[in-house]
């Protein structure tokens, strides 16, 4: 039946004696005496049973189904009410394995509970000031008006990170926490304990797997609804299908495609969704339509559109939804969606090494870049880190990986869940998979087996094999495909001197948009419609065929001094950049030798946009470069992967013995024997934005590590070379040291002081904290009781920032400057000259409070932190300004003070400079105790 009212299978919940325009067509349930009403769509009927010998009771609106791997004969209500009276542990273990679409409250005299299903498909949103939970965001916008999100605060990622809606003061409940209600909180609940299922073999999760699937299918199918599924070229829908093939006779499927190949992206992939559907109904009987774009005049579409406006904020498939509203006039009609997948398939680029905070603020900003430049950054900071906190990413995760969990809450809890808002008036969505059990099987494997989608095709093997022979979103079937990967690795090897490019390149925006581009010829651009800040172009050439060395030219016809800065071309090996030049630097080719390449590397060339030139094809032109002559050479492997440029300063790893390169996402590639015992070695930590120069001392017999900041650097004396200040130091120094030199300190645009400042764009602060974290815990450190940083000056500063991102390590500063902006002018004018756009250190302060005040950003911290402050009371500057910065901090939030401690001292000769060696020492050794 098409519900062509508003909220469909919506709820309310709100005080007994709340003045609302409750919708009068819905019910109202009383919640015992607890002083509450849940109103409610007469869709969706919900369940209400009491505790035993108790005096709380549990309510469960939607479709909720039994999917555990033993039956249980009573309604999931009556399930979870028997848990409750055996306890907390019993009642969420209960929660873990139910599948659907649901809301659970868990109540009693004084309040109640709010859980949605496991992956948050039934969204909830929630108002402290409105004192309202609710279904839908506008329908609780609707009872109790709210202002607006703005662009500067957050409005166009707001779907994209934690709880965030286009309202303020209006929330979204995140899947695997409750709400509690009066007081507003959001607690935790899941993950409780490591993954229950990592120990078992694949053949016992795929057996769990499937009896839980066909539990949860049974269950559906006996509702008496009519089901529809979804089927397209894509391994999703496909493991769908060969998983419920006991239900297959009682599954109608359909297809959208497009009428005609236009030759565009998106028709092309219709059009090959269509041949490979058809090659799979020509493997199994099936009862299937298709759903042709254009199709216009369809009955109904205003009244759907209008209502889709309620519905949802969010828009992905609208046009479809007329589509399905008459295609399926029925009611209790039920689709089945292959979605909850890409939780395990590692979708967003799980890795060993990103499972920190700092990894998951890299994330977080990627995920919300459309706030870029609209909210400042010093707001964007915040709230990652005040969702962090509310949303207790801070907490134990008992293994389970960050980004992981941030995907299935964030991501299938949020934007998905506005999808199936979208589809309501057509028909009610099952997930089959949204079942917190079966998420947790998918998440115990490797990660390379998740990213292969291992478990997927072990299920459709499992489930119907023949299902595993067509191409997925591919138009070669699998013997096409391993007949074909066998003929180009024999031609390559019969002609091994020459290495082809892929026919496409990607077109990667920093709002995570991805495309494809197919040129004429070797070529690639950047689109003068993605032509802006952040986007990356990246041409792969085939994977090397053997070991050996390649070498290739990168040719480009524009120079143009004032051009520099705009764009700039790199050579990944694997992902991982090893060089970079400008893009505007010269016209002839650039050429590049790579050696020592194992069997199977992979060589790209990208080129990333620096600024704004959207629409402009004269930037696409200038952008424009050739890949020629790629010749390789099969040779012995001798070390890791070496290259070579003829463009000066443009390799990152300049050849010697004892310096390393590594990219900021591939820390893991570090190990223990990369640094010998009592021998300084170079570390170069290469970024999105810059090189970060690190000198690392492994010291013998040593457990803790110190990190030293580098303060002012002499220009005159460093000529624009990297400097560690106090490394001459490093034997008079028991623990492991990092030294650290500030990447805007360095090169052609080097400065004197930055304070991390490397551009409007970057704070150099987190990436360097993820970095020598690391490092830190690979030499032994891995308590960060274990870890200390220092600074005097500047470089008090930025170990404060530091810490901020190690807050449970520990700080000692000498003479630090709190908020660099009243700092010297000449030396603030400098850096806001050359590399803050001239902005005035008042609007600066405006804009980046987290960025220009330390103790602001030390403010922001959850607990207290470990911080030593010597300062000379006999230097005007400390004592005048940054003193009364810290004691004003003192005032403002004693609990975080509480462990830290001033040390004053009066030393008239030495003024702002830091204290003797002899001293910091001293001082140096008391952060070893």
């Amino acid at each position: 039946m098409v519900a062509l009212h508003p909220y469909p299978r919506g709820f309310v919940i709100h005080r007994n004696d709340a003045a609302l325009d409750i919708l009068p067509e819905w019910t109202q349930v009383s919640l015992g005496t607890s002083g509450w009403t849940f109103s409610h769509d007469h869709l969706r009927v919900p369940e209400v049973v009491l505790v035993e010998e108790d005096h709380q009771w549990v309510l469960v609106h939607g479709l909720c189904l039994h999917a555990g791997v033993d039956e249980v004969e009573v309604s999931p209500a009556e399930h979870l009410a028997r848990m409750a009276a055996l306890g907390e542990r019993e009642f969420l273990e209960a929660l873990d394995f139910l599948g659907g679409r649901y809301v659970v409250l868990l109540g009693d005299n004084h309040g109640f509970r709010v859980f949605n299903d496991a992956t948050g498909m039934r969204s909830v949103y929630f108002s402290t000031d409105a004192s309202l939970v609710a279904s839908h965001l506008q329908l609780l916008a609707d009872m109790h008006p709210h202002t607006m999100r703005t662009d500067e605060n957050g409005l166009q990622g707001a779907i994209a990170g934690w709880d965030r809606t286009r309202f303020m003061g209006i929330s979204s409940l995140l899947p695997n926490h409750y709400l509690s209600v009066p007081d507003w909180s959001v607690h935790r609940f899941y993950p409780r304990e490591t993954n229950r299922y990592e120990d078992w073999s694949t053949a016992r999760k795929v057996d769990a797997f499937r009896k839980m699937w066909n539990r949860e299918m049974q269950h559906l199918v006996g509702t008496g609804s009519k089901l529809v599924m979804s089927l397209t070229g894509g391994a999703d829908s496909r493991t769908g299908l060969a998983l419920s093939m006991n239900h297959v006779n009682n599954i109608e499927m359909f297809t959208y495609t497009a009428k005609t190949n236009a030759g565009d992206k998106w028709s092309k992939s219709m059009t090959r969704d269509k041949h490979l559907v058809e090659e799979i109904k020509s493997l199994l009987p099936l009862k299937h339509r298709y759903f042709y774009v254009g199709t216009k005049n369809l009955p109904r579409t205003a009244e759907i559109n209008e209502r889709l406006n309620k519905n949802t904020w969010q828009s992905h498939g609208r046009w479809l939804v007329p589509h399905y509203a008459n295609a399926y006039p029925q009611d209790d009609v039920v689709h089945l969606r292959g979605n909850a997948y890409e939780i395990g398939r590692a979708y967003w680029g799980t890795n060993e090494w990103n499972n920190d905070l700092v990894g998951l603020h890299r994330l977080y900003r990627k995920r919300t870049k459309r706030d870029e430049g609209l909210e400042s950054e010093d707001s964007r900071a915040s709230d990652f880190h005040r969702g962090v906190r509310r949303w207790e990413y801070d907490v134990p995760m008992h293994g389970f990986h960050l980004w992981d969990v941030f995907y299935w809450e964030t991501r299938s809890g949020r934007w998905l869940a506005e999808i199936l808002n979208e589809t309501d008036i057509a028909f009610e969505t099952c997930v089959p998979m949204n079942v917190r059990a079966m998420v947790e099987i998918s998440l115990a494997f490797t990660i390379q087996q998740r990213s292969d989608g291992y478990l997927f095709s072990e299920l459709i093997n499992a489930g119907c094999p023949i299902l595993n022979f067509p191409g997925k979103n591919d138009y070669r079937n699998l013997y096409e495909q391993t007949r074909d990967e066998q003929l180009a690795a024999e031609t390559l090897h019969q002609s091994e001197s020459l290495l082809p490019l892929e026919r496409e390149f990607t077109v990667t925006t920093k709002g995570g948009v991805t495309y494809s581009v197919v040129p004429e010829n070797d070529s690639l651009h950047i689109p003068q419609d993605a032509f802006t800040p952040g986007t990356c172009v990246e041409r792969n050439l085939l994977p090397v065929p053997s070991h050996g060395e390649l070498t290739f030219a990168v040719a480009s016809s524009y120079v143009q001094p004032t051009a520099e800065g705009h764009w700039y071309y790199q050579v990944c090996v694997d992902g991982k950049p090893l060089a970079r030049w400008d893009g505007a630097q010269r016209r002839r080719p650039v050429h590049v030798t790579l050696t020592d390449l194992a069997v199977g590397t992979r060589v790209s060339v990208q080129i990333v946009a620096l600024r704004p030139h959207r629409g402009a094809a004269s930037w696409e032109r200038a952008s424009r470069a050739r890949i020629t002559d790629a010749i390789f050479t099969e040779r012995a492997l001798k070390r890791t992967p070496r290259i070579a440029t003829d463009v000066a300063a443009s390799v990152f790893d300049d050849g010697a013995d004892d310096t390393l390169s590594v990219h900021v996402d591939h820390l893991g590639d570090l190990g223990l024997g990369h640094f010998l015992v009592d021998t300084p070695r170079r570390l170069d930590v290469v970024t999105e934005y810059c090189v970060i120069p690190l000198l690392v001392v492994r010291r013998s017999g040593a457990d803790r590590t110190m990190v030293l900041c580098n303060g002012a650097v002499d220009q005159d004396i460093s000529g624009g070379k990297p400097v560690f200040q106090r490394s001459t130091w490093w034997r008079d120094i028991d623990q492991h040291q990092i030294y650290v030199c500030d990447p805007a300190t360095v090169g052609r645009h080097a400065v004197s002081l930055a304070w991390g400042q490397y551009s409007l764009d970057y704070w150099t602060a987190p990436d360097t904290a993820h970095a020598v974290r690391f490092v830190a815990e690979l030499l032994g450190s891995t308590g960060a009781e274990q870890r200390a940083y220092y600074g005097s000056s500047a470089g008090g500063f930025m170990a404060l920032a530091l810490l901020y991102h190690d807050p449970y390590a520990r700080a000692l500063v000498n003479n630090a400057q709190f908020d660099w902006t009243r700092w010297f002018a000449p030396a603030v004018n400098e850096l806001r000259s050359k590399r803050l756009g001239k902005l005035l250190p008042s609007d600066l302060r405006d804009k980046y409070p987290l960025r220009t005040n330390v103790l602001n950003l030390l403010s922001t911290m959850s607990r207290a932190p470990r911080i030593d402050y010597w300062v000379n009371m006999a230097s005007n500057h400390d004592r005048e300004i940054d003193h009364p910065e810290f004691e004003r901090f003192f005032r403002d939030f004693p609990s975080l003070a509480a462990t830290m401690q001033c040390h004053e001292y009066h030393d008239p000769e030495a003024g702002h400079n830091p204290l003797s060696k002899a001293d910091t020492l001293r001082i140096l050794a008391k952060g070893a105790s």
